[in-house]
């Protein structure tokens, strides 16, 4: 009675009570905040209290409430009903829960449940929140749904949480920053997300940096308006599943440097970028990665290291996590290039490219491209084609002029006898200089013939197909 007489005291002044592990009946905490008595003059009634042992079911559901309510470092004995309730602020800091029910709560300025503990499950399914949202540092031990939440301030969710049993976030709209920085989450079920924020809007970033994630991290189609930070976070998968799912997703910048234990494949397909942070060089061996359908505009070093990786050491980390080729990838890789100014670089990208392409067009197209490579670099390298040239017809002139002069087809009609004539028109194609046909090649001089003719066709093709590629570029 003495303690029922004292929190109706406090609520009436609104001062704070201590209550040092005092009981306190959830209906008498009910009764004040719904129907409580008035304030004394100049102050503003409200219940706040610290250190409860609340017996009975808190059940506030579908409750108008215009008072901050802060019940700090209380125990429930039963769960928290919050469905459908509409409250000014709510501060839950540092309780221990069997779990909390508040689907369709209305929260007009703030929501803190701080290191607190939650033993069951804690359902925010399309709650609203004008202000922000705080869990940071709280132990959830069942599942934590935030699925269409609405939150117009920050949603601030890590730093020392824990969700033993994952976090679903699908479809929520945050008009500040998603922080999931430094926690830890795991997947309730194999085969089930440890954290999903599927199809989430955030007008700000989303700070994933050091998180632990044991399980699958679905972004699918996720929006950020801000950027996306997966610095040195640890990404668990088991095997042959995904780490990190950000398909479709698009941000203003990603950073996507996983820590080196990190495991798992990874997905950015068709995800649109900004600015790309990474670490080719540094880049887990346990992950895998998919760049089919990737765009970006830019892709910058890490911010710890003076030294720019090249596109030799970029092109190994693709060839190593991600096998399976795929065009466009190379496409991005090399534009980015062309916009810093790393022309030679784009090149060397887009012959790669080519040569790749060809080798999947199967023996045929293997053996085409590795003619086109070593003859003009598929068109990225055109003065090969000249060399090649010219060293064929040094060749030829040569070998013609120890072996001539030929036997002309008709005596007394052909020109004077010219080895280096004669060479230039067996290799150019489609060009009659009137030598070609004026001689008679027989035995090894018939072969070297043969074959100027064949590499003059060849290289008149090649030359053909990159001037085609050139002017396309």
């Amino acid at each position: 009675m003495r303690v029922s007489w004292a929190v109706r005291a406090a609520f009436r002044s609104g001062r704070p009570f201590e209550a040092q592990g005092a009981i306190v009946p959830a209906q008498l905490i009910a009764e004040l905040l719904l129907d409580g008595p008035s304030a004394r003059a100049g102050r503003t009634a409200r219940v706040d209290l610290s250190g409860a042992h609340i017996t009975g079911r808190l059940d506030l559901t579908g409750a108008r409430i215009d008072a901050p309510i802060r019940l700090r470092g209380c125990t429930f004995a039963e769960p928290l009903l919050l469905d459908h309730a509409e409250l000014g602020s709510a501060n839950l800091d540092e309780c221990t829960l069997p779990s909390l029910d508040a689907e369709s709560l209305r929260v007009r300025r703030w929501f803190g449940l701080r290191r607190a503990t939650v033993t069951g499950e804690a359902w925010f399914h399309h709650v609203r929140v004008d202000g922000g949202l705080d869990l940071t540092g709280t132990a959830f031990a069942g599942a934590v749904n935030l699925q269409r939440a609405v939150i117009e301030g920050d949603a601030k969710i890590g730093h020392g949480a824990v969700y033993s049993s994952g976090a679903r976030l699908d479809g929520a709209r945050i008009a500040g920053d998603l922080n999931i920085a430094q926690c830890t989450v795991r997947s309730p079920r194999p085969g089930a997300p440890a954290i999903a924020a599927n199809g989430a809007v955030v007008g700000g970033g989303v700070w994933a940096h050091e998180l632990r994630a044991d399980g699958m991290v679905m972004f699918i189609g996720l929006r950020a308006a801000g950027a996306i930070v997966l610095q040195g976070s640890l990404l668990q998968a088991p095997p042959s599943d995904s780490a990190l799912l950000l398909i479709e997703a698009e941000t203003a910048m990603l950073t996507l440097r996983p820590a080196p234990a990190s495991s798992g494949a990874i997905s950015l397909r068709d995800a649109h970028v900004g600015r790309l942070v990474d670490d080719p060089v540094g880049w887990p061996a346990g992950c895998t990665i998919e760049l089919a359908g990737l765009t970006y505009d830019r892709i910058s070093r890490r911010s710890d290291d003076t030294r720019a990786w090249t596109a030799r050491e970029r092109l190994a980390w693709m060839a190593r996590c991600d096998p399976a080729f795929a065009p466009g990838p190379y496409d991005q890789l090399a534009a980015a290039l062309r916009r810093d100014g790393r022309e030679q670089e784009a090149r060397q990208v887009l012959r790669v490219r080519e040569r790749l392409r060809h080798r999947a067009m199967g023996r045929l197209g293997a053996v085409w491209g590795a003619v086109q490579d070593a003859t003009i670099g598929f068109g990225y390298r055109p003065a090969r084609a000249l060399l090649w040239l010219l060293a064929v017809f040094g060749a030829g002139s040569g070998w013609f002029a120890w072996s001539g002069p030929l036997s002309p087809v008709k005596p007394g009609e052909a020109p004077t006898w010219d080895p280096l004539l004669y060479t230039l028109d067996l290799l150019v194609p489609l060009v009659d200089l009137g030598h070609e046909h004026a001689w008679n090649p027989t035995g090894p001089d018939k072969a070297v013939a043969v074959l100027i003719m064949a590499v003059g066709w060849v290289l008149a093709t090649t030359v053909i197909a990159g001037a085609g590629r050139a002017l396309r570029r």
